[in-house]
């Protein structure tokens, strides 16, 4: 599943191929939950329309059947994953909600506000993005679709789309992104519409540039890239590393409580290697929500973060991961 995601990123379409192969015959369910959360993760805006024909696709198996088959399916769809423009916009705000401290209180004042309060501010094109996509969250539910930092509550799907505002957002989105939802299992689809305002007024076509420092290697026929710390390999990686490392070893002990030190190594792990793209959309509005996202996290600054993406940067090149971590 690392390798198929981390190969569509990086428009590896060989690579994304041959996981997504190997994935659909162990168990195909897994497959096509996993492309959708994929589409909607890693594309969304950059194309909207295949993000709607991969959440179709997983929707039926006898259709797929009909059509020629599972893989061919698959493989098409895959290889336009790789082909179109990437934008991880969807994933970038959930960052945002789940580490930016200074959204505490807004997150406290909407834990047990009503529903019409939290659609409210959810359709409210005045409020802070933000905000809104915290009140969209809750009224989706935290119970079914669970944040680090949200407070649990009981959410409807079903009436979120149908009240959010039409004229925000046309009800032929509102209905891909509620199957959206329904078949990735994630909030990422409901994030779209709250953007989609923002979206029609693009009125030329959007660039694309591809992210620093892609180079890669083999381990054991797989790409590095895709031991990140999701991986069971990707995790001893890292943890050797601090090891290895007095300046990464330092940079921790002193930003970060020995609890959540690994958590924090793994995600500055995803910040300087698996959230890197080809072909990353250039659009302002999303490059704005980016980089905020890479500025925040564990009540960290944004100076302290920088810090410790260079220094792991810095000891990754030093100790490079081999195949004695597999």
């Amino acid at each position: 599943m690392s390798l198929l995601q981390k190969a569509i990123r990086r428009s590896d379409t060989q690579e994304a191929l041959r996981a997504g192969q190997y994935l659909l015959n162990l168990d195909y369910r897994m497959f096509w939950r996993r492309l959708c959360v994929i589409a909607w993760e890693d594309i969304s805006f950059g194309d909207f329309d295949l993000c709607g024909m991969v959440t179709a696709a997983a929707g039926s198996k006898r259709w797929r059947e009909k059509v020629g088959g599972e893989w061919k399916i698959a493989s098409y769809l895959i290889r336009q994953l790789c082909t179109v423009p990437k934008n991880r916009v969807t994933d970038d705000i959930v960052t945002i909600v789940d580490h930016d401290v200074s959204l505490e209180a807004i997150r406290e004042a909407l834990a047990n506000a009503s529903v019409e309060t939290v659609m409210s501010m959810a359709n409210a094109l005045s409020e802070p993005f933000s905000h809104r996509v915290i009140a969209a969250w809750y009224a989706l539910g935290t119970d079914k679709f669970a944040s680090e930092v949200l407070y649990r509550r009981k959410g409807d799907v079903e009436r979120f789309f149908t009240c959010f505002d039409t004229e925000q957002c046309p009800e032929h989105v509102l209905a891909i992104c509620r199957v959206g939802v329904s078949r990735s299992g994630t909030i990422l689809p409901a994030i779209i519409p709250l953007l989609w305002n923002d979206w029609r007024q693009v009125s030329e076509p959007l660039g694309a540039k591809s992210d620093t420092d892609l180079s890669t290697y083999q381990i054991s026929t797989i790409p590095r890239y895709a031991f990140d710390g999701h991986t069971r390999a990707g995790r001893r990686y890292l943890y050797w590393l601090v090891n290895q490392s007095p300046e990464l070893r330092e940079y921790l002990h002193t930003v970060i409580s020995k609890t959540d030190r690994n958590a924090l190594l793994r995600e500055l792990c995803f910040k300087v290697l698996s959230a890197m793209c080809t072909d990353r959309q250039a659009w302002d509005v999303t490059d704005r929500i980016r980089h905020q996202a890479d500025q925040v996290g564990y009540g960290l600054t944004a100076a302290q973060i920088s810090d410790g993406m260079r220094i792991l940067q810095t000891s990754m090149n030093a100790h490079p991961m081999t195949e004695k971590h597999l």
